[in-house]
């Protein structure tokens, strides 16, 4: 590395293999030394063809490993979310996989005094009715900011780019469907930004917290419905549609056709078809200001984003490497399990690691008994016949009131050597919000027999202890 490049300011950008990342890191390479995390062990393992972005491979659902990532950093760019998969089976719903990402990633920048953390959120609606896409942008915006670091969180709607899902989505319906059925909410505007308009926002506002620290909303050069951007999009790719105007249209029902049509997976779907339909409201900004000149609008950053041999959008660089990942994810056969629940006042992961652990045996009885011992172990042994079935060491090293780790270190029903296998306890927002998680568990049984068996009944368990912790929080 040259002495020039050691001097400039180190940028982190995480989750730097999707659509926005790609198009970011070699703009910022121009004027920082850039750091880009990954949780895409393909993408890792491929380095930069100009050799001025740093690949590196993170798994953020590790606070320690995300520590030492964010190490010497300066400055962070945030792009992360759970809409796509990351374990080959996940209990979770992406907004508590999010919040827990961001919880990590907030310990680890106030670890390392990061001086900001720039943020893609989403523009909120003129109503105060969130879909749970937008909710969880917005928690993961006050999770990011819970630990003192500056955040600036720059608030998009549709962003319109190569590899991007929702212009994915708009194409694939109007390809693929020779009528399209308009419910009232197709009438909702909103302000659709291009990736290259994003890009220069995140530009202008990295490395500068003391003057664009907050939330602030951007967007293309104008405002307009979705039918509009349907109407536009059959237009730019040449197509005769058919618009029919109808009464309503069931969420569930616009979901699973869109799922079809595009063969994106059903979360990432879901998220997005439903947080479409609203209003949204831009409120002026500095930010918005500076980048509206010259702003493309919908029309020509749709154009500008489609192979014209193909009709379809230009391929995220990423796109060759996804089933990589797959079949990596496919040959591990790790599970990721999440919930969410209510924590009682004026308790915090230790009381809720304990507590949980003791109940175990008892919801379970007489099948399933627990032991813990003087340093915080846990076993978990079946009674008829006697099986040790689970052993989790405490990690005192890295628990704390607010996280309780513990190793799943052993037991009939663990495979060895898959990695680290843990479950977590973390509270968040001063208890707000709080977390049972099971990481990287490699199961012992064979895994179609583990889905339909220990699967189904950890999830069963789980979800009768969110129902025991919302008693006691009444």
């Amino acid at each position: 590395m040259s002495p020039s490049k050691r001097n400039r300011p180190r940028v982190a950008v995480a989750g730097a293999s999707g659509f926005i990342g790609t198009a970011l890191c070699p703009l910022l390479a121009e004027h920082f030394e850039v750091i880009a995390l990954t949780r895409s062990p393909a993408r890792a393992r491929t380095p930069d063809p100009a050799g001025h972005v740093d690949w590196r491979h993170c798994d953020l659902f590790s606070a320690p490993a995300l520590t030492t990532a964010l190490a010497d950093i300066d400055y962070a760019v945030y792009l992360v979310h759970s809409l796509a998969p990351s374990s080959r089976l996940t209990q979770a719903r992406p907004r508590d996989m999010d919040l827990v990402l961001a919880d990590n990633f907030a310990h680890a920048a106030a670890a390392n005094a990061l001086k900001q953390i720039v943020f893609v959120s989403g523009v909120m609606p003129e109503s105060f009715r969130f879909s749970p896409l937008l909710w969880s942008r917005r928690e993961v915006e006050m999770v990011l900011g819970s630990r003192g670091t500056p955040v600036t969180a720059l608030r998009a709607s549709l962003v319109l780019g190569p590899g991007g899902t929702g212009p994915s989505l708009l194409l694939d319906l109007v390809q693929r469907l020779p009528v399209l059925l308009l419910p009232p909410a197709a009438a909702s505007s909103t302000r659709p930004i291009a990736l290259a308009d994003l890009v220069r926002a995140i530009l202008l506002c990295l490395g500068r917290p003391e003057a664009f620290s907050g939330a602030f909303d951007i967007g293309g050069a104008e405002t307009l419905s979705y039918e509009a951007m349907l109407r536009q999009t059959a237009e730019v790719l040449g197509l005769r549609r058919r618009f029919i105007k109808v009464p309503a249209l069931p969420i569930t029902a616009a979901s699973l056709t869109a799922q079809v049509v595009s063969g994106a997976p059903p979360a990432m779907v879901g998220a997005i078809v439903e947080s479409l339909p609203q209003d949204t409201l831009m409120r002026d900004n500095p930010v918005q200001r500076a980048i509206a000149p010259g702003a493309l609008g919908f029309r020509a950053a749709l154009e500008a984003s489609i192979d014209p041999a193909t009709g379809r959008l230009r391929p995220s660089p990423r796109q060759r490497l996804k089933e990589q990942d797959r079949e990596v994810m496919r040959e591990q056969s790790l599970v990721r399990s999440i919930q969410r629940a209510l924590l009682p006042p004026g308790q915090d992961a230790a009381w809720l690691a304990g507590n949980y652990f003791r109940w175990l045996g008892e919801c379970c009885w007489p099948l399933v008994r627990s032991a813990v011992n003087a340093n915080g172990d846990v076993e978990v042994w079946s009674r008829l016949p006697p099986i040790r079935m689970l052993v989790l060491r405490h990690m005192a090293d890295e628990s704390s009131p607010e996280r309780q780790v513990y190793e799943i270190a052993a037991g009939r029903l663990a495979r060895s050597g898959a990695g680290r296998a843990r479950f977590e306890f973390q509270t968040l927002l001063d208890g707000r919000y709080t977390m049972t998680a099971i990481h990287d568990y490699a199961p012992a049984l064979p895994w179609y027999l583990y889905v339909v068996t220990q699967a189904a009944v950890h999830l069963a368990v789980m979800r009768r202890y969110q129902r025991r912790l919302a008693r006691l929080a009444r």
